[in-house]
């Protein structure tokens, strides 16, 4: 028999953690609200629209859409610098663990706040869910920098050291495109500038092997791993050489573009030990030009991270895709 007091420590650990879990996640999406600033966008974006500046456009052709109905789902919109030269591009990739996306907060303010700063933004609408498949965001961002490449002039851009803006799983999604395996040699595109993540998702499938003291933040790891591999990969998403393919540190090599990333500190969806923390060492070891940003406090999908440590980021970043793309 299992000692009564054993099995009373086992049930308060259980409903004192899992207290602690959701209260962590209440506080995550109060934050959001808050720091992502979503009306500053929605404000620039409506702007934009007022001007008949703002463009909203498909990346894949009827034809294609029609053999394959998933690229229907994609979608680019454009927010152009006020400017009368042919500024710099960043993408920006928003996440969602791959089974949505949230570009009201890490889409659309973070290209209002790199308009200001005179850099032209593509926020791309990337296949999730139902419509994803094996890499099939990587392929969406691929043929999103072929359409600006074919239309620089018409779009007032240029795409020369552009820049990757990526957030949770879209900063897994910049990671693996900066790759030389499963990357942007793969598509024929040109190498990025940089690569500037907010908390990615770098290390996917770190949830089967790394113990966790909050047996709650283990299993949410777990489910949103499983899930992210189910969309991306379906029926073989057990696949040990598919789920690989999404761990950004084991693709890092000299030729990894330079990259800045930030972490919060209070980050129980993407936590900093087990995703940048890990991808750090892989960029030292090859040599690769990075900034790496940890702010207190700080939690999951902050965006901007307007009121919270993480505020400025990404004047930081912008400033270390400069400096190296000099």
């Amino acid at each position: 028999m299992i000692p009564d007091v054993v099995v009373s420590i086992v049930k308060y650990y259980l409903i004192l953690t899992f207290v602690l879990t959701v209260f962590s996640l209440l506080r995550m999406y109060r934050v959001r609200w808050r720091a992502g600033a979503a009306k500053y966008g929605k404000a620039r974006k409506d702007k934009l629209a007022e001007e008949h500046r703002l463009r909203q456009f498909p990346i894949y052709s009827m034809e294609e859409i029609k053999s394959r109905k998933s690229r229907g789902a994609v979608r680019v919109t454009f927010f152009p610098a006020d400017t009368e030269e042919a500024a710099p591009v960043a993408i920006v990739c928003p996440g969602g663990g791959y089974d949505h996306l949230v570009e009201k907060y890490e889409g659309y303010p973070i290209a209002a706040k790199l308009n200001e700063m005179g850099i032209n933004a593509f926020v791309l609408e990337y296949r999730v869910g139902r419509h994803c498949s094996y890499h099939a965001p990587m392929r969406d961002l691929a043929r999103t920098i072929k359409y600006i490449q074919q239309h620089e002039q018409e779009l007032h851009v240029t795409l020369e050291n552009y820049a990757i803006v990526g957030f949770s799983a879209g900063g897994n999604m910049a990671g693996i495109f900066g790759s030389e395996k499963y990357g942007y040699k793969n598509y024929d595109v040109p190498r990025p500038g940089a690569l500037l993540m907010g908390y990615p998702w770098t290390n996917v499938n770190h949830w089967l092997v790394h113990p966790y003291w909050n047996i709650w933040v283990g299993l949410l790891g777990i489910w949103l791993s499983e899930r992210g591999n189910f969309w991306m990969f379906r029926l073989h998403h057990f696949n040990r050489e598919y789920r690989e393919s999404l761990c950004v540190q084991k693709w890092i090599t000299e030729e990894f573009p330079p990259v800045y990333m930030f972490a919060g500190g209070n980050d129980i969806l993407v936590p900093s030990g087990a995703h940048t923390d890990v991808l750090e060492k892989a960029l030292k070891q090859y040599n690769v030009p990075y900034k790496y940003e940890k702010f207190f406090g700080v939690p999951h999908g902050v965006g901007l991270g307007l009121k919270t440590g993480a505020e400025g980021w990404l004047t930081t970043a912008v400033n270390f895709w400069q400096d190296v793309t000099k």
